[in-house]
């Protein structure tokens, strides 16, 4: 299993992973195939227990539409960093930037479960965000940009322009949204929304410094 969570990490973290996500997803995750990610085995898992009949509720589509979101940037930042493969500085960037929202999009799986199991800090189901019309409308302008190649100058525009997006904001905001147990230990994994920022604000500042890219 590859990804940022790999079968040598699950090896090392089963209480974690099973407080977490639940023996089904030790299981399998322990059984992925090579080229199958720690995310693809929630994905799948979660999948599976909506197909037996539990009940949705708003907060959980919001959730699971967010997640898509991190997946969606996650997969922009992959292939922008393909393309500036030839500065490897900023390929390293760009890569690292992936994983994190990887890591986001994981710990929004996790918040959906919570919510599932009802253990809402929120006294009210039904949280309501504005701008996920233009959200998706922003990735998918970026994501058809980014395919026909840009260079780097704009692709840490681009960088610049997801993460000014209410993406952090909302991810923020659902994370909190959950009584999440062993909180601490399980996040401990992940790089969330301040130091997910600081590292993009620095390294973006960096790269554009000794590229002679104005700011």
């Amino acid at each position: 299993m590859q990804g940022i969570i790999t079968r040598v990490q699950v090896l090392a973290h089963p209480v974690v992973i099973v407080e977490s996500f639940g023996l089904r997803v030790l299981l399998r995750a322990l059984l992925a195939g090579a080229h199958e990610t720690f995310l693809d085995v929630v994905s799948r898992c979660a999948e599976e227990e909506a197909h037996r009949g539990l009940e949705e509720i708003d907060l959980v589509r919001t959730v699971a539409r967010f997640a898509g979101y991190e997946c969606r940037a996650r997969d922009l930042y992959r292939l922008l960093a393909r393309q500036q493969v030839e500065v490897p500085a900023a390929a390293r960037f760009l890569g690292t930037m992936a994983r994190h929202e990887e890591g986001h999009a994981i710990v929004l799986a996790r918040v959906r479960r919570e919510v599932r199991r009802g253990r809402l800090w929120t006294q009210s189901k039904q949280l309501h965000f504005e701008g996920e019309r233009a959200l998706d409308d922003t990735l998918a302008s970026l994501e058809a940009e980014v395919r026909r190649g840009v260079g780097l100058d704009r692709a840490l525009e681009i960088v610049e322009a997801v993460e000014g997006t209410e993406i952090n904001v909302v991810f923020d905001t659902l994370n909190a949204a959950v009584d999440m147990r062993s909180r601490a230990r399980f996040e401990k994994f992940f790089v969330l929304t301040r130091q997910h920022l600081a590292y993009c604000r620095e390294q973006i500042a960096s790269l554009r410094a000794e590229h002679g890219i104005p700011g």
